[in-house]
């Protein structure tokens, strides 16, 4: 899958201003850099580089928009409210009143008109072309959080505050009333906090701005930046996904962004499932044929009796949990790769910390909470890898699932 990151503003271009378009390659490096004119020219621009591939293309327009006129989508007040950032609105009354403004309605249609229909999400399987929501002043905040010692040892609500008076660097035209000169200053003390992080790379951004000396040089720079940002962030989404955040719903309206654990907690608390339905069609077996091995646990049937079924999971998905309590409450656990386990019956779990698969297995047995949550057990074995309530994220695979089905 290729993929493309582009920086398009959503009015026309202030003096000195630059519309870009660039290309990763397979290690994530930027190799094409393309600055087109007009829509028309970044749809041929888009076709041309994908080929015959699938491609992502991360853009700063409201790509998904719900079918409600109203002015803002769901997840922005989200974003103003817990992460201190004030988007543009991009809710179906806003597009439809700034109609001469670019937005992922219109470069989806323009796509589908070229041959090249896309979701209007990125397809974490890369098989089918998408595009991505990626606002590049909100995931750079995110970047230049992490690794950030202010309010390390504090509270979470501390924290939170501290996050969100966290500033962003004014070093784009439009954004603020600093001097070319000042906005060139503070890029380059952005690309220096950032270093050469993987899977970002500013090297076009850096050399464009050692030879600028005029506010339309400073602005390519900065054009160039911002489309490499959202480019790398879409790559870090599909190759890393624990390592982002998704925020949103696909129909609605979302926005993806590096996040680290506690950005993750801070955004998704008590958030919607993604399975919404009721009453699903199929029972738990026919759900669990497809994603594991199962295995009867029972000797004898009594009748009366649950059937205890042990499952074992083809590819162990991959979840995170906030250590808030004694207990794994499935409330604070998101699912972040491969298959979604069912919750009907759910038991028991046979589980291994860590994004990787050769950890130590651990074993969770459902407590009798009416809330949905597991207890720790042996408490001991869990302690020596995470301690008692410090509310950390941690991830884990499943490998082994036991349910009691009628």
């Amino acid at each position: 899958m290729r993929i493309l990151g582009a920086d398009l503003p959503r009015r026309a271009p202030v003096r000195g201003g630059a519309r870009t378009l660039v290309a990763l390659a397979a290690d994530g490096r930027v190799n094409e850099i393309r600055h087109p004119v007009t829509a028309g020219d970044l749809i041929a621009e888009v076709v041309r580089i994908a080929g015959d591939e699938p491609f992502s293309l991360a853009v700063p327009l409201p790509v998904a928009v719900g079918p409600r006129a109203a002015k803002a989508r769901p997840f922005e007040s989200v974003v103003r409210r817990r992460l201190g950032v004030r988007l543009d609105p991009g809710g179906r009354a806003a597009v439809q009143a700034d109609r001469d403004a670019p937005s992922g309605d219109t470069l989806l249609a323009a796509l589908a008109a070229a041959g090249r229909p896309c979701l209007p999400y990125p397809d974490r399987d890369r098989r089918v072309s998408g595009l991505a929501e990626v606002h590049p002043a909100l995931a750079l905040k995110a970047l230049l959080w992490h690794g950030s010692a202010v309010g390390e040892s504090r509270p979470h609500e501390e924290r939170a505050a501290l996050f969100q008076a966290f500033p962003v660097p004014e070093y784009r035209a439009g954004r603020g009333r600093a001097s070319w000169q000042e906005r060139a200053a503070a890029l380059d003390l952005v690309q220096r906090a950032l270093g050469k992080g993987e899977p970002f790379d500013f090297g076009p951004s850096r050399e464009a701005l050692s030879a600028a000396g005029a506010e339309a040089e400073v602005e390519l720079a900065g054009s160039l930046f911002d489309a490499a940002l959202a480019a790398g962030t879409v790559l870090h989404y599909l190759d890393s996904p624990e390592s982002c955040v998704f925020v949103g719903e696909r129909d609605s309206g979302y926005t993806i962004l590096p996040a680290d654990g506690f950005l993750r907690q801070l955004v998704l608390r008590d958030g919607p499932r993604e399975d919404t339905r009721l009453f699903p069609q199929a029972s738990v077996l026919e759900r669990l044929g497809a994603i594991a091995r199962l295995r009867e646990l029972d000797l004898l049937d009594v009748r009366g009796r649950g059937r205890r079924v042990d499952a074992e999971l083809h590819e162990p998905p991959l979840y995170e949990f906030d250590n808030v309590d004694e207990m794994l409450w499935w409330k604070h656990c998101r699912h972040l790769r491969g298959p979604a386990l069912p919750t009907e019956g759910l038991e028991e779990l046979v589980v291994t910390l860590g994004v990787a698969d050769d950890g130590k297995p651990l074993r969770l047995e459902r407590s009798r909470h009416r809330t949905l949550s597991f207890r720790f057990v042996p408490p001991a074995s869990w302690r020596t890898h995470l301690a008692t309530r410090d509310g950390k994220t941690y991830a884990l695979r499943v490998r082994h699932a036991v349910y009691d089905v009628a």
